[in-house]
Order: C-alpha cells, then structure tokens, then sequence
C-alpha cells in the first residue's frame, strides 16, 4: 500500500523534474540569437530554409512520441483557424531571422516578451475578455518598456529600427496565434508548427541559393532548427505538463535575460543603456503579472501548459 509520504515525495520530483525541463527549454530558446550571429553570411532565405527543413521533422517526431502514435490531425489543420495559425508561424518565422540579423538580440527578447500582453489585449478587443487590473497595468508597464528600448534605436540613428519593427510583427503574429488557439481549441498546435516550418522552407527555396552553402554553417543550421524547435518545444512540453501554468511560465521567461548573454558572451554584443532600462520593465511586468496568476489560487494552479510557450518562444516560443 502507498504511504502519503511516498505520494508527496513523488509529487516533489516530478515537480523538481518539471522545473529542470522548463529552464533546459527555456536555455535551448535562448541561443537563438547566437545561432543567427554564427552564420552573418547566410542570408535570411537559406537560414529560413535549412532551419525548418531541419525544425519540421523534428517536430512531427515530438508529435510521435508525444502521442505515441504514427497518426497526424492534418485535417483540422486545414481548417481556417488551423490555416491562420499556419500562415501566422510561417510569417513569424521569416520576421523573426530578418529581426535577429538586423537588430540586437537583447532589443528583440524585450519586444518579443510582450506576447502575453499583446495577447491580453487582442481577448479584450475579440472577445471582449476583460482582462484583471494588474494585467492592464503590467501590460502598460510592458508598452513603456517596449517605447523606452525602441527609443533608443532611434536615437543612435535608427540603424535597428527595421529589427525591431519586425519583431513586434513576430509578437503580434504568436499574440494572435495563442488568441486564436484558446478560441479553436480543437486546433492541433504541433501539426500547425510542423506545416508551417515546411511552408516557409518551400517558399525561402525560391529565394535561396541551400546547396552552396558551405557544410559548416548548414550544420550549424540544421541545429538550429532542432534545438530550438523540435527538442526545445518538446521538453517544454514534457516539463510544462509536471507544473501549474504560471510556474511553467515564470521558468521559462528565463529566456529573455539568458538570450543576450550569449551574444554578450561569444560577439561582444552590448545592448544599449535603453534596452537594459525597457528590458527591466518588460521582465518586470512579466514577473509581477505571473505572481498574481499564482496568487489566484484554484483558476491558475490548473497544472495544465499554457496553450503556446514561442518558433520566439506562449510559453509562446514558435518563431
């Protein structure tokens, strides 16, 4: 017979286990950036396509193991609500490379880290979900630290502004996306991503020169795409379902002060006084609105995942 004991000890592991995926996932997101900053001569088409011929597969082996069955739900991906959130990643997936090589990492991780908030705003305005005090003032807090960190590109000259102006499109497209997902819910996620990975390579192949890119850097790409697709999503995944959706979301916003770093650390990536400043306040918001989820009691301690973590990343981590 099982004692209480051995029950709350069990219960202690899986959550520490949880935890543990969580932050792998979350570091595996995080070097996106640094892989883009490894190949500066590969253009956005061959980067795109070696990237999601790579991701796609591993994607639909997530989905394999995951359900434990050779079967896919293409059919409902077809669907107009599975055909928008197949166009939004395919989208997010190019304006996500094009941000990366033509802003800093760490103004991107700022702008991206506004889902949430983006997607409170698009509930309200479809569903007229209204949202809680605190989400209105975190996502507040969030929007003067995305204008704080654009400011200073535009300051210096405007040289990122492109980055980031494309990057708020990645944040609008996981926003709507996760929207979407929690209005069709019957909408397969895994086979959505899986399809738009395939998508956006068969569109960069138009574009892209893939065959004479040296082996190296296609390496280097292939890994890219499994490390920060398939595996990443699928230890989320794993870890995600062991915690309540807060917690998960909480871990895995450790992404966005890890992201930088590495370019930091590896390109000499310094991001200007602006972003650390708007960074603050995003990573501030985020925190604060978490707490409050885990204050709620009962409706937050769901243990379910959130729908999305985003390619970027919800927990939302798609692009």
């Amino acid at each position: 017979m099982v004692s209480a004991v051995d029950v709350n000890t069990g219960s202690r592991r899986d959550a520490w286990l949880g935890i543990l995926l969580v932050l792998t996932s979350a570091l595996a997101w995080s070097t996106m950036g640094l892989f883009v900053r490894m190949v500066p001569d590969v253009d956005i088409w061959n980067v795109v396509f070696w990237r999601c011929i790579f991701g796609g597969p591993s994607i639909i082996a997530l989905a394999m193991i995951e359900r434990k069955r050779w079967s896919f739900e293409w059919r409902r991906t077809m669907a107009p609500a599975g055909v928008a959130i197949t166009t939004l990643i395919a989208t997010g997936l190019f304006s996500s490379i094009y941000s990366m090589q033509n802003t800093t990492i760490a103004n991107g991780g700022v702008i991206y880290s506004t889902v949430p908030f983006m997607a409170a705003i698009l509930a309200w305005v479809w569903f007229r979900e209204r949202p809680g005090v605190s989400t209105v003032f975190c996502t507040f807090a969030a929007i003067v630290g995305v204008v704080v960190t654009v400011s200073g590109t535009v300051t210096a000259g405007g040289g990122h502004l492109k980055g980031d102006l494309a990057m708020v499109y990645v944040a609008f497209a996981i926003a709507m996306m996760t929207v979407i997902m929690r209005r069709y819910r019957d909408t397969p996620m895994l086979e959505s991503v899986a399809l738009a990975c395939f998508m956006a390579a068969i569109f960069a192949f138009f574009f892209a020169d893939p065959f004479n890119v040296p082996i190296g850097e296609m390496a280097l790409l292939g890994l890219f795409g499994i490390i920060t697709q398939g595996v990443a999503l699928g230890i989320y995944t794993m870890g995600a379902r062991r915690l309540p959706a807060a917690q998960a979301t909480l871990l895995s916003s450790a992404e966005m002060p890890m992201a930088p770093l590495w370019v930091w650390f590896f390109f000499d990536e310094m991001p200007a006084t602006e972003t650390f400043v708007g960074g603050a306040l995003v990573l501030a918001a985020i925190l604060w609105n978490i707490v409050v989820e885990l204050r709620a009691g009962p409706t937050a301690e769901t243990g379910e995942a959130p729908v999305l973590h985003g390619v970027a990343g919800t927990s939302t981590k798609q692009a």
